[in-house]
């Protein structure tokens, strides 16, 4: 099993380096004097966030409603950008010739439609299709909580549409990502 070694560094840097064995080779890792913080490049997840929603929810209008799905997130920096994933499950209309919407918000803020027919069949038939997902790289420029949710709706504004249909468990992942 490997050790971990600190060694202050002698030239009074403010550094201290970690050295970890493997095998017989030394490994040494430097880190920055910041308090609290190792520097990342670009491209790096610095923060994962995952909420699920389970409750079967269901529209009879063509007024937006919540899901129940949404997830909150606080950015460690206002360049940041948060990539949002959403899978939407138990997707189901009854009959009449309608169709649901579910869109992605940001707080109040609409920000990307996530799907604009599902389960729409050009017939009375009713219709599940089980899941749809959608994915968007939001740019939020904050440090302050953000809470990302959907909403979904009848556009037949009379028959009833669903999501989470017999409690069909929808997730949202939220990523922080340095930029």
């Amino acid at each position: 099993m490997s050790k971990i070694r600190l060694t202050p560094n002698a030239s009074g840097t403010g550094t201290v380096t970690l050295t970890v064995p493997s095998t017989s080779t030394d490994r040494t890792i430097t880190l920055p004097d910041k308090a609290g913080e190792v520097a990342v490049g670009a491209g790096t997840i610095v923060q994962v966030v995952q909420n699920t929603y389970a409750t079967q929810e269901r529209s009879q209008t063509n007024t937006l409603v919540d899901t129940g799905l949404n997830a909150t997130i606080t950015p460690t920096s206002s360049s940041n950008k948060i990539l949002v994933f959403v899978q939407q499950s138990g997707c189901y209309k009854d009959s009449n010739n309608t169709h649901g919407t579910i869109r992605l918000y940001r707080g109040t803020t609409f920000i990307q439609m996530i799907d604009n027919y599902f389960a729409y069949t050009n017939s009375t038939a009713r219709s599940g299709i089980g899941s749809v997902c959608g994915q968007f790289l939001d740019s939020p420029a904050t440090t302050s909580a953000i809470t990302y949710k959907t909403q979904f709706s009848s556009v037949g504004n009379s028959p009833w549409v669903y999501v989470q249909v017999q409690s069909e468990t929808s997730t949202m992942t939220l990523m922080e990502i340095v930029t």
